[in-house]
């Protein structure tokens, strides 16, 4: 079995100096702790080391011991200082997992692979990222309220929003609740400024573009799926900072309204009515959407098409169920539909779920959901917005046992393909 440089079983130390540098990745990469943890764990049993791990958010903590000297342990531990949703580092992890299992890669060539610039360049060219979020922030608006130059204002600021933003443009470590906080006041702020230069409609149909950037509903989401699988503590992490994300965008509004009733703007806080969606319009919004936060999330680029694909088919069970009267089933059903479909691609093509699942439900997230919650509280109309809380929470819930439920045969004939030999 080929395990080190030179064919030596690794020692404790040696795997565990791996480890650390791939968890990094996988955590950094916006990778769940359960999945880590799991992968983690085989490595070491591969390697004939009992290695036990435990994983949060912002750090991970591995022991590692040889089966046949336990007396030769090391524990060590590693800070995760920023994470980012990056699909492309995750299928080059999961890549490398499969490789050392199938003694396909040495420990020495695959520490070498992590540690190689390749881990960390950008997927996409800076140019491609930008005009994906142009596109998104036009979709999402023009999708909504059907007015063109409203939308393309919307897509301006919603690349001005992502330029802002963007790790890469961010010198030195920064709160990510603080650049939210920026980010949300920002897009309020240029969109008050397009609705006294150009049409005087709601700042909605204006900052639609670059909230939807923002808000953390696939955090959110994820976070509820880490608690369903018993990872408490990184569930609970994950949530505190979805909503504290949630509350530095609800802040930016809040302090953009107050600012705006000083000066008189009533008319940029009055909402206006979205459109009636027609089929043709609704899809096309659909997949210029899926398709950018595709690129915005760093799909690899053969797997564009086949997550626009996924986000296309949840979206579609989604409206036919009509997700403004069925509160849970439709989210439920169109995240089960997002889920067998993620998965059978991943099957098919033999890459992580993840890639295809992640844009899939961005149509279900209940991000913008979240966002009228304060809304709502800012208006005075408390009742309405705990109760518009709560259909948050049902939502995000909706979603995660959706993609649970989608698992399940999938495990089951994982199980009857291989099945457990008699002692």
């Amino acid at each position: 079995m080929k395990l080190s440089r030179n064919g030596h079983v690794p020692s404790p130390g040696e795997l565990i100096d791996f480890l650390l540098l791939y968890g990094k990745h996988y955590l950094g990469s916006g990778g769940p702790t359960s999945r880590l943890e799991e992968s983690i764990t085989r490595l070491g049993n591969h390697f004939g080391q009992q290695t036990e791990v435990f994983a949060t958010p912002t750090g991970i903590f591995i022991t590692s011991q040889n089966y046949n000297d336990p007396g030769n342990q090391r524990t060590a531990l590693t800070r995760i200082k920023s994470t980012a949703t990056d699909l492309s580092r995750i299928c080059i992890l999961e890549r490398i997992f499969n490789d050392i299992l199938e003694d396909k890669l040495t420990l020495f060539t695959a520490s070498e692979t992590l540690r190689n610039s390749i881990m960390v360049r950008p997927l996409y060219r800076i140019w491609q990222t930008g005009l994906a979020a142009f596109i998104a922030g036009f979709a999402v608006s023009y999708g909504s309220y059907g007015r063109l130059t409203a939308a393309l204002v919307s897509g301006t600021i919603t690349l001005i929003t992502w330029f802002v933003t963007a790790a890469p443009f961010r010198k030195g470590p920064t709160n990510p609740m603080y650049t939210d906080f920026v980010g949300a006041f920002l897009t309020l702020a240029l969109a008050a400024v397009a609705h006294i230069l150009f049409a005087p409609v709601s700042i909605e149909a204006y900052a639609l573009g670059g909230l939807v950037l923002l808000v953390p509903g696939l955090a959110l989401t994820t976070s509820i799926a880490e608690l369903a699988d018993q990872n408490l503590v990184s569930g609970t992490a994950k949530f505190m900072q979805a909503c504290l994300s949630l509350l530095a965008i609800g802040l930016a509004y809040l302090l953009f309204q107050q600012l705006a009733e000083s000066f008189s703007l009533l008319t940029v806080l009055r909402p206006i009515h979205s459109v009636e969606k027609t089929w043709p319009i609704a899809m096309a919004s659909v997949i210029a959407v899926a398709s950018c936060f595709s690129v915005i999330f760093r799909v690899p680029p053969r797997s564009l098409i086949w997550a626009t694909i996924t986000g296309l088919c949840g979206w579609a069970t989604l409206e036919s169920l009509g997700h403004g009267s069925f509160v849970a089933t439709a989210p439920y059903f169109g995240s089960f539909v997002v889920g067998i479909v993620s998965l059978s691609f991943g099957r098919l093509f033999k890459m992580p779920s993840q890639v295809y699942s992640v844009p899939g439900i961005v149509a279900m997230l209940p991000g913008m959901l979240a966002l009228s919650v304060f809304q709502y509280f800012a208006a005075g109309k408390q009742q309405t917005g705990i109760a518009y809380s709560f259909q948050v929470a049902l939502t995000a819930v909706s979603i995660v046992f959706g993609l649970i439920t989608a698992r399940v045969p999938f495990s089951i004939m994982a199980s009857n393909r291989f099945p457990r030999r008699k002692a």
